[in-house]
Formats: C-alpha cells, sequence, structure tokens
C-alpha cells in the first residue's frame, strides 16, 4: 500500500521537508523487543534521536488491575514494540523519557502517562501531545484514526481497541494495529507544527504539554466508594447500606479472579439487588441485571452478603455536596461566557483558549491585581501575556 505524503516538518528544530509529489511507503516490519539484549539496543537507538512517539495499549478490560503490556516507539526509521511482560526492568527506558533533550511525542497520552507513571515510575520531559496541538490549530475531530485519514489516507483497524492485551503471543495483527498507533506520530507532529506556528499558538501548546506531562496521576481506588456506582439516585438509606456490602462483594470476587468488576456483576445488578433485597436465592433468577451462570456461580454469596445485612440496622446517607460561593460560581460563568466567545472568534475549542483547570483556578480567589492574575495563571505564561488584560478587566467588574 503506497500513502500519498503530506509537507512534514522534523521537530522544533531542523525540518524534513516533503512535497506533495513524494509518497510514504508501506509501514515496515516492527521490531518486538522481548529480551535484555534487544531492549538495551533499542534504548541506545532511541537515546540518540531528537524525537520519538510513543503510545501503550494496556489490559484494562480484561484484569482487576490494569497493567502496561506493550509500549510501541517510534523513531523516523524504525518502529519498536516493547513487550513489558517479557522484561524485569524498564529502568534504561525512563531515562529516555526523562531525557529532555528528546521529544516524546504522544496522541491524547494523558491516559498513557497515567499508566506509565503508576506501572514504572517514569518521569517525562519534553513532552508533546498532537491531540493538544491538532486543537489549537482548529481541528474539530481530535481521534487519531481520523486524523490519520485525513492526512496520510492511513485507516486504522479498530477491532483491537477493546482486545486482551496481555495475551500472549500477540496476533500479527495486533501487532500491526499497535505499530500504527506511534508510527505516524512523527509526521503527524511534523505537519501540525508550521500551523502552530502560523498562529502564534506554538509556546500555548509547549505550555499544556509541559503541564500534563508533570500531573501526578490520581491512584486509581476499585470501587470501595460507593458513590461511584451507577444509578443510586434515590436510594434509601437502608439500601445504600445494602448496596456498600454488595459492592465489597463484588470487589473482592473480582480481585480473587483477575477480573474487571463489570464481569462480575454489574452496577445495574448491584442497584437491583439492594432495591430488591431477595429473601431467597430463586429471586434472583428474576432479576433482569443477572445472568443465570451469574446466579450459580454468584447466587450464594449475594445471599450470604443479604443475609449479614439483615442483621444489622446499618444505614448510610449520601454526604451533602458542598456549593460554590456564589461569587466564585459568578466569576465561573463570567469566565465561561468569554471563553466561549473567544473559541468561536478563533475557530478552536474553548479549551485551547482557557483550560478548565485554568479557569477553574483564576475563579476560585478574588483576583484584584495584574500580579494575582500572574500568579494564577503561571502555568500559561504566554495565555497571561495574550489574554491577561482583559481577563483583569473581566475579573474587576465582578469585583467592584
Amino acid at each position: 500500500m503506497i500513502i500519498p505524503a503530506r509537507r512534514f516538518v522534523q521537530g522544533l528544530g531542523n525540518p524534513m521537508q516533503y512535497n506533495d509529489d513524494m509518497m510514504m511507503p508501506e509501514m515496515p516490519a516492527p521490531l518486538v523487543v522481548e529480551n535484555e539484549e534487544s531492549f538495551a539496543h533499542m534504548c541506545a537507538d532511541l537515546a540518540a534521536q531528537p524525537a520519538i512517539a510513543v503510545d501503550t495499549e494496556s489490559n484494562s478490560l480484561h484484569a482487576y488491575q490494569e497493567r502496561v503490556c506493550l509500549i510501541q516507539i517510534s523513531t523516523r526509521a524504525q518502529d519498536y514494540l516493547v513487550d513489558t511482560l517479557a522484561l524485569d526492568s524498564l529502568d534504561l527506558l525512563g531515562e529516555v523519557f526523562a531525557n529532555p533533550a528528546i521529544q516524546k511525542v504522544f496522541h491524547a497520552g494523558d491516559y498513557d502517562l497515567t499508566c506509565l507513571k503508576r506501572d514504572y515510575a517514569f518521569t517525562f520531559a519534553n513532552y508533546f501531545d498532537t491531540s493538544i496541538a491538532a486543537a489549537a490549530v482548529g481541528e474539530e475531530n481530535l481521534g487519531l484514526s481520523t486524523l490519520l485519514t485525513k492526512y496520510f489516507g492511513f485507516s486504522v483497524d479498530k477491532r483491537y481497541q477493546r482486545a486482551n492485551w496481555g495475551k500472549r503471543p500477540l496476533d500479527p495483527e495486533m501487532l500491526r494495529y499497535a505499530q500504527s498507533d506511534s508510527h505516524f506520530l512523527l509526521p503527524l507532529r511534523d505537519h501540525l507544527l508550521p500551523r502552530l506556528e502560523a498562529t502564534g499558538r506554538l509556546n500555548l501548546v509547549l505550555e499544556d504539554c509541559a503541564a500534563l506531562a508533570q500531573q501526578t496521576p490520581p491512584m486509581k481506588n476499585h470501587s470501595e466508594d460507593v458513590w461511584r456506582v451507577k444509578g443510586i439516585n434515590g436510594m434509601k438509606p437502608r439500601a445504600l447500606s445494602l448496596l456498600q456490602q454488595l459492592n465489597h462483594l463484588r470487589e473482592e470476587l473480582a480481585r480473587k479472579q483477575d477480573v474487571p468488576l463489570f464481569k462480575v456483576m454489574s452496577d445495574a445488578a448491584l442497584v437491583e439487588i439492594a432495591t430488591t433485597q431477595p429473601k431467597h436465592i430463586q429471586e434472583l433468577d428474576l432479576l433482569p441485571s443477572l445472568s443465570k451462570s451469574q446466579v450459580r456461580r454468584y447466587g450464594k454469596q449475594i445471599m450470604q452478603t443479604v443475609a449479614d445485612w439483615r442483621k444489622s440496622s446499618d444505614k448510610l446517607t449520601r454526604p451533602r455536596a458542598q456549593y460554590l460561593d456564589e461569587s466564585i460560581q459568578r466569576r465561573r460563568e463570567l469566565l465561561g461566557d468569554w471563553r466561549k466567545q473567544m473559541a468561536q472568534k478563533d475557530k478552536v475549542s474553548s479549551s485551547v483558549i482557557l483550560p478548565k483547570d485554568l479557569l477553574e483556578s483564576i475563579a476560585a480567589q478574588p483576583i484584584k491585581s495584574k500580579a494575582e492574575l500572574e500568579q494564577a495563571m503561571q502555568a500559561s505564561p504566554t495565555r497571561f501575556e495574550v489574554y491577561g488584560e482583559e481577563l483583569l478587566e473581566i475579573l474587576r467588574k465582578e469585583n467592584e
């Protein structure tokens, strides 16, 4: 397959120039890295690169505690598929990720960063996200599949998006799919960079990328928190206490079987059991949210949980929602309205003008001076320079 190439620019330093008559050949065969020798060789190659593209595949839909199962890394000349399950240590790769001389290019990489930081305690310097860049130049659909089709005529086979990446061996078709997720990221970045420079949004994107790379990922707590269960609105305190016990049972069953929570019982099943509060196991067969196999497998444990709950008088009350101060809410609304107007004017998404977390930071305090606003916007000095005066005028009017 021959894919027409667009005009590309290599990195923020020396551009790689293409013209519309040049063609991009079919993806070469990737190198699967599954032993210490090939891993060391790969890391030596990566350490000499000015930029690399990165993606990951995890087994989140197939395990209780998800983990990174494959890391795809592409240079200009080679695609690597790192079998993380076959390697004892990825410390050498951590050095590459932490090296500010090497740009790491991801697409919508917040989930990838979270997984890599969680599993390997990696840190990232010189991070670039093509999804953030695409939004900044006005792309409406930021999905990688859509962008690859638009710019390279490449269609992504989506059959493997929900595949079990923890199984071994991986099918050749799965490896091909994984390779495509990183193979085109450097050319995609190259295509976006001149447009970012032309619109004056390159520094803005770099600031947002740096902020994302520095975020500490939230620790994922499997749903011991009953308030994460869907469909609990209107449930009475007594039923909520049973729901809490059933939720704990599901947690334990999923942990022992190493499967995701939803593969044991759905949220709808937990809510239905907690609401109907069955007295006999046969009643479970009447619940639409439970299959017969689930009743056979878990019915006795469910009924034991309900029986133990009946012996108690426990009640569970939902915590009261914390309401925002009216002045904070008003600043939110004013900033949101301004952001929307600016986004429509510039034909970009609202997050390009003012990301939500930055809007919240500004709205959280009664800012009265330029210095106070600069402090609140310290994560994005470019936005302060471009929009600071307008924002300060809005905030001063609100504080009068």
